[in-house]
């Protein structure tokens, strides 16, 4: 039986999605998996209400890792409204895990709806890792403008990658990001992920969007991924107006874990109390929550700036 290592970047915020996450994962993998999840810290609540999964699944184990990316890389700000500092960690889990020779990351505001195996033994031949497509294409275009790309490229959504840990350590690549992250800092539109793709420019292995299924309708889906303001916890629309794919089997792994009457009072709160806002309160609400999150960030960025 396979042993999969899985790394989730996680605050304690994040707890309870990431719960979900693993609760769909572990219900339809075979295989041990082993969670790796590293971040500014979970509380000692939160990880004892995750043990408590270990009830109703018996194939996973889990370790915590306490790193702050904002204090060891020496990023002192984030002017993006909807990601904190921790997402950069990504870039240097080969070299924070030593151990290990291969392991898939994935953002945890994904559920998987089949066996990840299948993820887990593809060929990853010669390549430092392997990513879907990020799609649309809006991410990529602003990401050659910003970030001096004046070739066309594959553009990797990071969300779920395969890695090949030793590669990545012998040619040196987190240092090669944080090089990247310090002279583009003031460009970067998705953080690590633009890091990621200006330095290798299309050169990863390509997965099927499967595996990484932003918005894809077909039923062959391994991974679906409620990136940006598609979050099922909030409301059952996304910032477009759209009904969220998969947003009823976002709730039913949900109810797999502990945080499922914590996850179901903020929904209620989202909504005003209603069981769903309308797509325009909807839209209105995702505005709000991010203009607010950007404003935190841009004032925790003056306040880290060089004078």
């Amino acid at each position: 039986m396979n042993n999969i290592p899985i790394f989730l970047i996680c605050d304690d915020n994040y707890t309870p999605y990431m719960a979900t996450m693993i609760a769909s994962i572990c219900y339809n993998t075979k295989s041990l998996i082993n969670f790796h999840v590293i971040g500014k810290g979970t509380s000692d609540n939160n990880k004892a209400q995750i043990e408590k999964m270990k009830n109703t699944f018996k194939n996973f184990a889990i370790d915590y890792k306490v790193f702050d990316a904002t204090e060891s890389f020496n990023i002192p700000y984030l002017s993006l409204s909807r990601m904190t500092s921790s997402t950069f960690i990504r870039m240097s889990l080969p070299d924070l895990y030593p151990e290990l020779t291969r392991a898939l990351v994935m953002d945890v505001d994904i559920i998987s709806l089949q066996d990840i195996v299948k993820l887990w033994e593809i060929d990853l031949e010669d390549y430092h890792f392997a990513a879907a497509l990020d799609k649309p294409f809006d991410a990529y275009y602003k990401f050659k403008e910003c970030m001096n790309v004046d070739v066309d490229c594959n553009y990797a959504n990071c969300g779920v990658m395969l890695l090949n840990c030793e590669k990545w350590r012998k040619d040196k690549i987190t240092q090669k990001c944080l090089d990247i992250e310090k002279k583009y800092r003031d460009n970067l539109t998705c953080a690590d992920q633009d890091v990621i793709n200006k330095i290798f420019l299309g050169k990863f292995k390509l997965l099927d969007c499967k595996y990484n299924s932003l918005l894809g309708n077909d039923n062959d889906i391994i991974n679906r991924h409620f990136c940006h303001l598609r979050k099922p916890w909030l409301s059952k629309y996304n910032i477009e107006g759209d009904e969220i794919k998969n947003f009823d089997d976002w709730w039913r792994f949900a109810k797999m874990t502990p945080f499922y009457n914590q996850l179901k009072l903020k929904y209620e709160e989202f909504n005003n109390g209603s069981k769903n806002n309308s797509p325009k309160e909807t839209q209105t609400q995702y505005r709000k929550m991010e203009a607010i999150a950007l404003a935190r960030n841009l004032l925790k960025r003056k306040q880290n700036c060089p004078k």
